[in-house]
């Protein structure tokens, strides 16, 4: 059966990227300095507050990852299970984002239907199915074919074996870890690229102003998180804070996922 997986996802590959336009060269041409990043997962309703901080700063240094066979979904379980009841995690529909829900920024692939990949290890095509689904839905809606991923469910899903399915089968470049470094490396490997930290961590202000004191170029400050974590645990001001930090700094560069990937590949 994995025999014949394989055999399917290398012809259906093979076809497929064929028709799959190029992404677009990245807005920042520059290279050699300080850059910031950060991501949001799930494509859920926060992510309209996140859109109003960001524009109120003109920032685009983000990513959203979106998982477009969900839209519309209301997950009424993720609040107890972060032990906040009653936190909403409502996911946009897809009239929302078809109607420029994420209109100038930048949007990824998060699975079709946030499905473990560490399932499709021996299903190749099951995992392409899972993640070029998602691209193309997402591609559809937006006019933009995303060429990069966060991995759902976060790294305990997905394996050695799935990153090379990824990088073997699919049109997709590069995709997000969740296990924070807490430093300001550039990935080695842009298919495991691990961020700074979360939006959560202690020490997401600690990590800003070092990463600001720092001179050296190179440099990336990479944080991720969930809308529906900036609601239950009151951080949107702390999301503005940072964004106003990093947006105000005269050498840093405040870059998407994309982006960072399509100047550093």
């Amino acid at each position: 059966m994995k025999i014949l997986s394989i055999i399917a996802a290398t012809i259906v590959a093979f076809l497929f990227n064929g028709f799959v336009k190029a992404p677009e060269e990245p807005s920042v041409q520059t290279k050699g300095k300080k850059y910031f990043t950060l991501s949001f997962d799930d494509g859920i309703t926060q992510d309209y507050k996140i859109i109003e901080i960001c524009r109120k700063y003109n920032f685009k240094g983000i990513t959203f990852n979106i998982n477009s066979g969900l839209c519309g979904a209301n997950w009424e379980w993720v609040g107890d299970a972060i032990g906040k009841p009653g936190t909403s995690h409502l996911r946009l529909t897809e009239k929302e984002i078809r109607a420029g829900a994420y209109d100038g920024f930048d949007i990824a692939v998060h699975g079709y239907k946030h499905e473990s990949l560490k399932r499709y290890d021996n299903n190749p095509l099951g995992l392409w199915l899972e993640l070029e689904k998602d691209a193309l839905k997402l591609g559809a809606m937006t006019g933009k074919y995303p060429v990069g991923m966060a991995y759902s469910g976060g790294d305990t899903e997905f394996t050695e074996e799935s990153v090379e399915n990824i990088r073997r089968y699919t049109t997709i470049k590069y995709a997000r870890c969740t296990t924070p470094t807490f430093s300001f490396d550039f990935p080695s490997d842009f298919l495991k690229w691990q961020p700074t930290c979360s939006i959560l961590d202690d020490s997401l202000f600690d990590l800003a102003e070092k990463f600001l004191q720092d001179d050296g170029d190179d440099k990336l400050f990479y944080v991720w998180g969930h809308g529906y974590e900036l609601e239950a645990f009151d951080k949107y001001d702390e999301l503005e804070k940072l964004i106003k930090m990093m947006s105000e700094a005269d050498d840093v560069v405040c870059i998407s996922n994309t982006d960072f990937y399509l100047l550093n590949k």
